[in-house]
């Protein structure tokens, strides 16, 4: 493999059989055991409330029994919601997350999308943008600083107090902003963060653009960089991917066909609010996203032919992931192979193969 390239695994713990949900986060902590012992960086994870769309609830939870599973890779959130807890304890959970896993934390940040969460917390979707700003800043605070206090709009620390444990990672873990709208690529670089870049994300905004389109941004956000004064080459380009692969390409993606479409088609339903409208702040991702479902964008032969889902034999998967490294920049793949009910020993295939045939030549 070429230096300074990484690979991860992600799971999004989805099971449309509910029946299997102790089975199948036990075969979510057996595959990150794999990819370590294979070689892989990076243990990515996630959060999602009320929909066997992901039944983890909470990254800190689902991070701290990985840090005790695996012991050499890094273990990331793709993402903290920061809006739907309160700042301090989400910046004690993951520090705490932090000196259990001894400092391998990756901090991935976000501020949710699918409009059945804000509103079964009572949290005002329209407002999320504002209280990931104010929440953000509240827990870099929190693990740099001792005593604080804080007046914001969204949350107030009237009374000096001290966020312990501190992170093990100085000054903090590092930052992962997930980045799709020019507002979120313009705020990592403000700050001087890594991104989080999603495939299914990008693709269903920009369709057959997806890729030119985000180049764009981040062309922007690396000039947007240096112009805040930060070095853009100590910063990393993660991207997810849903990805299979198989010696046989053609059953690579019959395989994935069935799990991919189940998960487009919950995005793209969990992305309407109950009345059809459009959310403040999330204005193009709610319409695009309802194009590309009503234009057949979200069918599985359009997201192959796109390379917003990548399924093939190893040759076609390294022509593939070339190209987004050539044109993007890539730091890091995640490659998601246990997508919408896959059976584990399938996805486990897939990412020893991708290992072994794919990741030296890419």
């Amino acid at each position: 493999m070429k230096k300074g390239l990484k690979w991860g695994v992600f799971s999004l713990s989805q099971y449309p059989d509910q029946s299997f949900r102790v089975e199948g986060l036990e075969s979510d902590m057996k595959l990150f055991e794999l990819a370590e012992a294979l070689g892989y960086d990076t243990a990515w994870v996630a959060e999602h409330l009320f929909s066997t769309y992901g039944i983890v609830t909470s990254t800190q939870v689902i991070a701290a029994a990985v840090a005790q599973r695996i012991k050499r890779m890094r273990i990331g959130t793709a993402v903290v919601v920061v809006p739907f807890n309160h700042p301090l304890r989400t910046a004690a959970d993951f520090a705490l997350v932090d000196c259990l896993s001894r400092g391998r934390l990756n901090f991935g940040i976000g501020r949710a999308y699918q409009p059945h969460e804000f509103v079964g917390l009572g949290v005002p979707m329209d407002q999320s943008r504002e209280m990931f700003d104010e929440g953000v800043e509240l827990i870099l605070r929190a693990w740099g600083e001792g005593k604080i206090t804080f007046d914001g709009t969204y949350w107030k620390v009237p009374e000096p107090i001290d966020v312990l444990p501190k992170p093990v990672q100085l000054p903090h873990p590092p930052i992962y902003q997930a980045s799709i709208s020019t507002e979120s690529f313009a705020n990592a670089a403000k700050h001087g963060w890594s991104v989080q870049l999603a495939a299914p994300f990008t693709y269903r905004t920009y369709r057959e653009e997806w890729i030119p389109r985000l180049g764009d941004e981040l062309r922007r956000y690396e000039k947007a960089l240096v112009e805040h004064g930060h070095d853009p080459s100590k910063l990393e380009r993660m991207i997810l991917l849903p990805f299979y692969c198989d010696t046989d390409g053609a059953r690579a993606r019959e395989t994935m066909r069935g799990p991919v479409e189940w998960f487009y088609e919950k995005v793209a339903s969990h992305q309407q609010t109950s009345a059809g409208g459009v959310v403040r702040g999330y204005e193009t991702t709610m319409i695009e996203g309802r194009k590309a479902r009503e234009m057949g964008y979200l069918a599985f032969d359009k997201l192959i032919e796109h390379g917003a889902c990548i399924a093939g034999d190893p040759q076609e998967c390294i022509d593939r992931l070339k190209r987004l490294k050539e044109e993007l920049g890539i730091t890091e793949f995640v490659l998601w192979s246990n997508m919408g009910g896959m059976p584990p020993v399938r996805a486990e295939n897939s990412i020893r193969l991708a290992w072994e045939q794919v990741a030296p030549f890419v």
